[in-house]
């Protein structure tokens, strides 16, 4: 009876560390992705000869509660939404894109000095730009959407100058989390323009 103990306590020690083996050597799915920003090579203008350069401070951004997680988000249908259990954002993505259109605007704007919010009062900017970003994901027919409403504000009173929405769409390449990534990335690209152009105008600088 002993030596049957004996086997029984060995098959089950046997199973249990051999179940461990199994889900320490398990590889992590997890991949995460990042939105990028404009290279300056192929976007910027001639630089700025001036040597004081006024200040523009983007933000706050804000996003809807849907996006705040690190899971990356499909649209499905129009009120549904896949939540991807692998796929994952590098860092919140409301801070990912602030910076992606900080340096954005960097390169688009080189007579401004691009500040991002929040910023320390020693360095207020004269002007700003605040966008409250409405959606930013890809849907079931490979559409990266990119919609924003936003305003350029200045004066010490913060009366908007500009209001607008921006509605932007551009086609994944492939069917992929990395493509569309890619595809929302070029969407921030396209909005950064828009806001450049935008501010160029009502500003008065280049």
């Amino acid at each position: 009876m002993t030596g049957l103990r004996f086997i029984w306590f060995y098959l089950i020690a046997a199973l249990f560390f051999a179940g461990c083996g199994t889900l320490s050597s398990r590889p992590d799915p997890s991949k995460f992705f990042t939105l990028s920003s404009l290279q300056e090579s192929k976007e910027a203008s001639n630089k700025s000869g001036t040597t004081e350069l006024m200040f523009l401070g983007i933000g706050p951004v804000k996003f809807p509660g849907y996006l705040d997680r690190d899971e990356i988000v499909t649209r499905s249908a129009e009120n549904r939404f896949d939540v991807s259990e692998n796929d994952r954002w590098a860092e919140p993505l409301d801070e990912n894109f602030a910076r992606m259109l900080s340096q954005n605007l960097t390169v688009l704007l080189p007579a401004y000095r691009i500040i991002q919010y929040p910023w320390p009062s020693s360095r207020k900017p004269k002007y700003q730009v605040e966008i409250e970003v409405l959606r930013c994901e890809v849907n079931s027919a490979r559409d990266a959407q990119l919609w924003a409403r936003w305003e350029v504000i200045g004066g010490s009173s913060k009366t908007p100058i500009i209001v607008k929405e921006s509605r932007l769409t551009r086609r994944a390449k492939e069917r992929s989390t990395e493509a569309g990534v890619a595809a929302l990335s070029e969407a921030g690209a396209d909005l950064s323009r828009e806001i450049a152009d935008t501010v160029r105008a009502a500003l008065g600088l280049n």
